[in-house]
């Protein structure tokens, strides 16, 4: 349940930014003097999102940054639907003061006496901006300094790049690893079996998710005395997802080549 719920809050903080960049929004903040405000929601937010990775691992085990998410939804909602109201009136002002609208056109025949001039602090008074906007900043700063009380930290995500697969080698303890045989057994059959030249297996294929013993199985099936006495050639290769073809390492040799129409060369002679 906490895994959807800290994904409908980060939809939730893209839905807020988008509110706070809107044209029509930020004129009619201007209008009414609180863009300062609003600019100041837009930038504690940001800090705050910065540290929702932390606060979503933390809550698991601590309380306090559970309760502190809790709030931080409920005020996320508020300030959207908040927003959407300032949002309408935005648009509602947009639309009397165009020209040729029925509003606009009506308001013509309205005698100049009838009319009052346009006050600020009025306006906001009617749609209830102030006072909204004065508990909606009490409640942000609140969370922001819980955020710093809790010790609530940015965490860098790891991109594709920046993440390096851990080099491999074909080595692998046989005595600690449990469960595998039959698996073992079922790729060596593939590997081994006698068939007409043209359907041989070429490629064998092991998928699972991350940390599920691919690597591991793999080890096992290279390293097996059978596999050794069928293949007179073998090679341990591990390709990456950013991978330098010309590093490439021969279990029990070492070989180092620059040029890789050589390592073709030595390669292909061998098999």
């Amino acid at each position: 349940m906490e895994v959807v719920e800290e994904a409908l809050l980060s939809v939730s903080f893209e839905v807020l930014f988008n509110k706070l960049a809107s044209s029509d929004l930020l004129k009619f903040a201007r209008q009414e003097h609180v863009q300062v405000k609003l600019k100041k929601w837009e930038k504690k937010l940001f800090n705050i999102r910065e540290v929702l990775n932390d606060a979503e691992e933390r809550q698991i085990t601590e309380q306090l940054v559970k309760a502190w998410l809790g709030d931080l939804r409920d005020l996320a909602y508020d300030m959207e639907d908040s927003l959407d109201k300032f949002s309408y009136e935005a648009l509602r002002r947009k639309v009397m003061t165009e020209p040729d609208t029925s509003a606009s056109k009506v308001h013509k025949f309205i005698p100049t006496s009838c009319t009052f001039a346009f006050n600020p602090i009025k306006a906001m008074r009617n749609v209830k901006m102030a006072p909204k906007i004065m508990e909606i900043t009490r409640r942000l700063e609140e969370i922001s300094a819980q955020k710093a009380e809790l010790g609530l930290e940015k965490v860098v995500a790891i991109t594709k790049s920046a993440w390096e697969r851990p080099i491999t080698t074909s080595l692998v303890y046989e005595p600690w690893v449990f469960g595998r045989d039959g698996d073992k057994k079922i790729i060596l059959d593939m590997l081994l079996r006698d068939e007409p030249i043209g359907t041989n297996v070429a490629v064998v294929s092991i998928v699972a998710m991350g940390g599920m013993g691919k690597t591991t199985l793999a080890r096992l099936v290279y390293d097996d005395a059978e596999a050794t006495k069928h293949y007179n050639l073998k090679a341990w290769v591990c390709v990456s997802d950013q991978f330098d073809t010309m590093r490439i390492t021969f279990l029990n040799q070492y070989i180092s080549i620059d040029n890789l129409r050589v390592f073709y060369y030595i390669f292909f002679y061998r098999l």
